[in-house]
Parts: C-alpha cells; sequence; structure tokens
C-alpha cells in the first residue's frame, strides 16, 4: 500500500541499524553469537559477515532493495523480520501463528540468540562495545524488542550494568508501561511512564502523568559539547579549515584569478 510504502521509506531514509551516541550503543535486537559469545557469521553479497560487518552489510542491502527491488534483497528483508540470524529478530522462530491460534503454551515458545543471556555479563558487553567503537568502560548498550516484565521482577538495567533494554510502550500485554532513555550534561537516566488512560481522566482526576526517574550514569562533571561525539566532530572540521587556510598561505592551493573587466 502506499502508506506501508512510506512508513518503509521513511526508515530505510531515516534509521539505521545501529546508532552509537557518546559511547551508548543503540540497536534493536542483538547481535547474533553462539554460546560462548562469540560474533556468528550471516551471508550477506556472497560473503559470510558477522558483528559490525553484518549490521552495516545488512544496512546497504535494505536501502538497495527500496531502490532496485531485486528479488534476493527483498527476500533478506522479510528475513530481517524472522530469521533466527537476524540482528532484529534473534530467536529460533516466530510462534504468532500458534499464539493466535493454539491454546497449548507450549507451542509459543521463541528460543531466543544467547546475546540476551550474555548481556548480562560485563565482558562480554565489552566486547560488543568494542566492536562499535564505543568505550567498553563507560559505554552503554540500548536494546529493544524483549519486553521488560516489571511485574517479574525483571529490571531494564541488566545485571552487568553495561546494557539496558527499553521496550513495550503501553501495550497491555508488556504491562502497560514505557520507558524513554534521556542523554544529558549530567548523565544519563530513565524515564518509566505509567498507565495513561486518557487526557480528560487526567484533568477530571488530576493524575500525575509524570514519569519515574532513576539514574542510570551519573558524570563527575558536567559534560561539555566539547566533551560529547559532536565536539569530536567540530574539532576535525576546525582541523579541516585550519589546513585549508595553511594551503592557500602556502600557495599550496592557489585562489583562482579573477579575470578582469
Amino acid at each position: 500500500s502506499p502508506r506501508l510504502w512510506d512508513h518503509v521509506r521513511f526508515l530505510a531514509d531515516r534509521g539505521s541499524m545501529w546508532l552509537r551516541r557518546d559511547d551508548h550503543l543503540v540497536f534493536h535486537g542483538c547481535v547474533p553469537v553462539d554460546e560462548e559469545g562469540r560474533f556468528l557469521s550471516f551471508e550477506v553479497d556472497g560473503r559470510p559477515r558477522a558483528g559490525l560487518e553484518l549490521f552495516d552489510a545488512l544496512e546497504a542491502a535494505v536501502v538497495r532493495a527500496l531502490d532496485a527491488r531485486a528479488p534476493a534483497d527483498l527476500d533478506l528483508m522479510w528475513y530481517l523480520w524472522n530469521g533466527p540470524l537476524s540482528p532484529l529478530f534473534g530467536k529460533d522462530r516466530i510462534t504468532t501463528l500458534e499464539r493466535d491460534l493454539i491454546a497449548d503454551p507450549a507451542t509459543h515458545e521463541e528460543a531466543k540468540n544467547p546475546y540476551f543471556r550474555l548481556i548480562h555479563e560485563a565482558p562480554f558487553c565489552e566486547r560488543v562495545l568494542r566492536e562499535f567503537g564505543c568505550d567498553p568502560e563507560r559505554g552503554l548498550i540500548v536494546n529493544g524488542h524483549v519486553p521488560v516484565k516489571i511485574d517479574q521482577g525483571e529490571s531494564p538495567l541488566k545485571r552487568s550494568g553495561k546494557a539496558i533494554t527499553i521496550d513495550g510502550a503501553f501495550s497491555q500485554a508488556y504491562g502497560d508501561h514505557g520507558y524513554t532513555l534521556v542523554l544529558d550534561a549530567e548523565g544519563t537516566f530513565l524515564g518509566r511512564h505509567h498507565h495513561f488512560e486518557s487526557v480528560e481522566a487526567a484533568v477530571r482526576d488530576g493524575v500525575d502523568i509524570i514519569p519515574t526517574t532513576a539514574v542510570v550514569r551519573q558524570w563527575d562533571r558536567p559534560r561539555r559539547v566539547a566533551d560529547t561525539e559532536r565536539g569530536a566532530e567540530i574539532r576535525a572540521e576546525i582541523a579541516l579549515l585550519e589546513r585549508l587556510v595553511m594551503a592557500y598561505r602556502t600557495h599550496a592551493l592557489r585562489e583562482a584569478s579573477v579575470p578582469p573587466r
């Protein structure tokens, strides 16, 4: 449909398979690994890819699929939705049909990739952070995909202290709450949102809709722009401009002469 196409095109134009923000590594599902935490390879464009290389190759294939619509690339997009080695899925199978049609909960089981167990271990998280160019000491992995079952005692922040899962939004099936991760000069904070019935109910009953905030990371001093990735980009731009100025001063580059009128 045109609307679905617009949504997918928007994701391809604005989105990415992974994102790094000041040593916060953001991706939806998992990095496919084996039981020992070794990155599993998956063939893309005729070559086995693993880790960061897999994410980048899949992103390029998705964009190409929307532009050229080659059958192999379109098949790969389908695989990303429900494939065992897809970083967007990371389970052995998808049981949506069984959940809808079969009462036996045994048929609903989906075995997760070992990644979801290993992110509770700090050394594994540090390896993933290094793979994607993040500082393993202060970095934080940020995932979605897997609901956080608060009513069963689960916490968004994993035992490693180096990974966090924020998912579920306000779906009743996931506990009717959602999360927002906030990065600011003071640190990293997690806002937990509570049940929101309606604007009318909030006004009528005075329901508190302010999220509960927890500290995930606290910096020793407030960070400035110079301390962030944007600061590094600005310094690189300044260095390039300084090189350009020096090139003109030393006549390594010459200004184009203006012809007389």
